[in-house]
């Protein structure tokens, strides 16, 4: 990737990471519902899966990610399976908790992860993973923090193989869709990206 690429991905995550930590509570919290409601209505009627039949694998939402905790505590209350990521030394690993606050503990980042006592789990089991991004560009390829992650975790599923059964859904703050990103091959790309409108209300 060339110096003025690379400069451009650095000033796109800026410019979000500024604009995410601008929201009020208010936006925040209503985003939330908002892409709780759009999951579950997606999941069932065009995946055919019900909460309480679901495995779905998300993240812990930090400097001022868009939040799935209403939408995986749903999928906790149902009696469907949530896994939840753990960061070693170059990838990360998921693993099933029950319990969003007992079954976390402040992982290699201070974001919280699954103790060691909650189940590993394949990923590639679940049917659904909710995923983190700074952008995404119209085409659905991913610009994350820069670790290199979930482009790893890309590559595990069988990136866009025919033969990945798992769907990738990318969640995020209308803002979050920019026009150009600067792509590599082993960028992830998402299936579906569910968006909420961040205006405050009455503007």
């Amino acid at each position: 990737m060339s110096r003025e690429e690379q400069a451009l991905k650095d000033r796109i995550r800026a410019i979000i990471r500024d604009r995410r930590s601008n929201l009020s509570a208010q936006v925040t919290d209503r985003c939330a519902s908002v892409v709780s409601e759009y999951l579950e209505e997606y999941i069932r009627s065009e995946l055919g899966i019900d909460p309480g039949s679901l495995t779905v694998a998300s993240y812990m939402p930090v400097s001022g990610e868009l939040s799935t905790i209403p939408f995986c505590q749903k999928v906790i209350d149902s009696g469907g399976v949530l896994l939840m990521p753990k960061v070693t030394e170059d990838d990360i690993v998921f693993y099933a908790v029950s319990d969003l606050t007992d079954d976390m503990e402040p992982g290699r980042f201070g974001i919280p992860e699954p103790r060691e006592s909650c189940a590993k789990t394949d990923v590639r089991d679940a049917d659904v993973i909710i995923v983190p991004a700074i952008a995404y560009n119209d085409e659905g390829i991913r610009l994350g923090q820069g670790g290199g992650y979930y482009d790893r975790l890309w590559e595990y599923l069988g990136g866009d193989s025919p033969e990945r059964k798992v769907v990738l859904i990318g969640v995020c703050y209308d803002f979050q869709i920019v026009s150009s990103i600067p792509v590599l091959a082993h960028d992830m790309a998402v299936d579906v990206i569910i968006e909420a409108e961040s205006e405050e209300e009455g503007q």
